[in-house]
């Protein structure tokens, strides 16, 4: 993936077992989050990255969480636990991630409305880098 770029379509399953794509997203703003439960700034920038799901939901935003390659019940229980409610994806061979050159965890992709990459953050996000870095490009 490349800032400017657009992101080609890909499909997934989430927890739930049913087929998510991309695409189903058209129009809206998306963040794509890979992370791992083995991943301690994975697990602690989920909190902020729920809370903002839930603040700028309204305006079409969502975040698709694409776990690498853990075990869905794994997954599931840790999601459960924590009471996130965002939509969790499945790449179970990590090939999602890799086409989209993700080597590090977390690594989160900013789609904007018209499709096309709009920022690449490696690393953990916090809530403040959330409002400053992500929340003003959500309306391209």
């Amino acid at each position: 993936a490349r800032v400017g770029a657009a992101l080609r379509n890909f499909t997934l399953t989430d927890l739930s077992g049913k087929q998510v794509q991309l695409s189903d997203y058209a129009g809206r703003p998306v963040l794509i989050n890979a992370w791992a439960t083995w991943c301690p700034p994975c697990r602690a920038e989920m909190p902020a990255l729920h809370d903002f799901y839930q603040d700028h939901q309204a305006e079409g935003f969502t975040l698709l969480a694409v776990n690498a390659g853990e075990a869905p019940a794994q997954v599931q229980g840790f999601i459960q636990q924590a009471g996130f409610t965002f939509p969790v994806l499945l790449d179970p061979n990590i090939t999602l991630l890799t086409d989209l050159g993700i080597r590090s965890f977390p690594t989160s992709i900013l789609v904007g409305r018209d499709g096309k990459v709009k920022t690449i953050h490696v690393g953990m996000l916090t809530a403040d880098q959330l409002q400053t870095e992500i929340a003003p490009l959500l309306a391209r």
